[in-house]
């Protein structure tokens, strides 16, 4: 399964005026979704991408579409500390990477899934824990 962050999906999804980088993005979305390989979105993702909506009608378009398009991965308890045990890894390295962005990362990790992100914190987890990032947009 390919776990899809929210960079991903913000950017393809939510954007009015799309660059290119949204476009590219989205058509790599696309792309996957008319393929035959499993998609997911960790909880999170799924909260983030529907925050900051003030449509009524476009939450409930968007959340439909979420939920209809992509399997929900809930995270467990044990997501939850080994994210902040990942976080603090990277603290003692002196790096600052976001605690959503370690548990995103987790449950990428436990499912032994792969993570489509465009958020430079990924490559920078990817570095030094077995995070496997979806390589199918250069």
């Amino acid at each position: 399964m390919i776990l899809l962050d929210t960079s991903v999906l913000s950017r393809a999804l939510r954007r009015r005026r799309p660059g290119p980088e949204e476009r590219k993005l989205r058509a790599a979305l696309e792309e996957l979704m008319a393929g035959d390989i499993s998609l997911g979105l960790p909880g999170i993702v799924l909260q983030e991408t529907l925050s900051g909506i003030r449509s009524e009608k476009q939450f409930a378009d968007l959340e439909r579409r979420l939920l209809t398009s992509f399997s929900i991965i809930p995270a467990s308890v044990t997501d939850h500390v080994e994210a902040a045990r990942l976080k603090n890894t990277y603290l003692d390295k002196g790096l600052n990477v976001s605690g959503i962005d370690c548990l995103i990362a987790v449950a990428a990790i436990a499912g032994d899934h792969e993570l489509f992100a465009a958020d430079a914190d990924f490559p920078a987890i990817a570095r030094c824990a077995p995070l496997k990032l979806y390589r199918g947009v250069v």
